[in-house]
């Protein structure tokens, strides 16, 4: 098992919370065959509080618990295990929805892995991250596709580091240390600005049901979203 690099926030996961919940999630009887391991939760939360519709802390736990198709439930003997992970699932949720909201006191950090380098220094591991947050844009995909389509750039490092393309790209161009540091750099920069996109669309959008306005398209065309993207 590899190590962690850092810790959300202060009202984030512990150590002891990411112990106690792997250990809940990859138990042999719990009989989970691809839950999501401690970073790739930590991604999949930060796209679901960062995206363009409001979800609810429960609707991600058939992911949690199979990352592949978010069908298989675990069988917890004991209730209080169940619910246990519904709190820790809970706690990081809220952590990040609060740190995201704070660009100016840098005060997120990803939940990045960390292995040993070539040069016996640590070396970050960006992979788990990032399939989680593209796992949580897939989760609404028509939804995220006018960002993607007009700011393609802020997905890029999520891509490189969390799809098989991009790890085929990775395979035959490797990076050095400095640039898979930038990268890691990169994602946090990206995880705000993403949320900060998001949650001035949403603002929009509430400023103009309260007015009947119509809302604004995501794409950044200016139309209104029923003329533009929505029409299809």
């Amino acid at each position: 098992m590899f190590a962690l690099k850092a810790l959300n926030v202060e009202l984030g996961w512990s150590l002891d919370d990411i112990a106690a919940l792997e250990d809940a999630l990859f138990a042999d009887d719990v009989g989970l065959d691809q839950p999501m391991q401690a970073p790739m939760i930590d991604g999949f939360i930060c796209a679901l509080v960062s995206g363009p519709k409001h979800v609810a802390p429960e609707q991600a736990l058939a992911w949690v618990f199979d990352a592949e198709h978010g069908q298989q439930q675990p069988s917890f003997a004991d209730p209080t295990q169940a619910q246990q992970v519904q709190a820790l699932l809970l706690k990081q949720w809220q952590a990040t929805a609060a740190a995201l909201r704070e660009p100016e006191r840098q005060v997120y950090q990803p939940l990045f892995g960390c292995t040993e380098g070539e040069d016996g220094q640590p070396l970050v591991i960006l992979d788990d991250w990032c399939q989680g947050y593209l796992c949580g844009i897939q989760l609404d995909a028509p939804a995220w596709q006018p960002l993607l389509l007009a700011h393609p750039d802020w997905f890029e490092t999520l891509q490189l580091y969390g799809s098989e393309a991009g790890w085929e790209r990775l395979e035959q161009q490797p990076p050095s240390e400095a640039a898979h540091d930038q990268a890691a750099a990169e994602l946090v920069r990206q995880a705000q600005q993403i949320q900060r996109y998001w949650q001035g669309q949403r603002d929009a959008a509430e400023a103009a049901a309260a007015s009947g306005a119509p809302a604004l398209c995501a794409c950044g065309s200016g139309r209104p979203y029923p003329l533009c993207h929505g029409a299809n």
